[in-house]
């Protein structure tokens, strides 16, 4: 990871579709790591927890159980799932295992840009509030 950028791994065994989110978020700064699949995506994670995770949810290996599973390595990194193939039964599910965010395909980037930012911005809050000074300094 690159000191002071927040690292954001694209999870999509669509080449194409994971090219597209590669290039949307790159403009943002953002290190960017990427996976096809989830067992690729647990390996990228157990070499290095990211900031933020965004996967696709029809994957080899992929399904609600796999947020379950993934979640219980990333208890503190938001999930962003999308998928062409949903619907609210889905949708419901998958935030219940443990997703921060859901996005119909075809995902607009400028709001999957925006809730990778809001969420990011939200985490570091986060962390900041946890910082706790030893006695005696000010």
């Amino acid at each position: 990871m690159v000191e002071n950028r927040p690292s954001v791994l694209v999870v999509e065994d669509d080449g194409e579709m994971r090219s597209l989110l590669r290039d949307g978020l790159w403009s943002e700064g953002y290190d960017l790591r990427e996976a096809e699949d989830a067992d690729e995506a647990f390996l990228s994670v157990l070499r290095a927890v990211p900031d933020l995770i965004i996967t696709e949810i029809r994957l080899s290996a992929g399904g609600v159980d796999y947020i379950n599973r993934l979640r219980l390595f990333v208890p503190h990194s938001p999930i962003i799932v999308m998928t062409a193939f949903g619907d609210e039964k889905l949708k419901v599910a998958v935030l219940r295992a443990g997703a921060t965010a859901y996005f119909s395909k075809p995902v607009h980037l400028a709001e999957l840009r925006s809730c990778v930012k809001q969420l990011l911005d939200a985490g570091r809050q986060t962390a900041m509030k946890k910082v706790v000074m030893p006695e005696g300094v000010r």
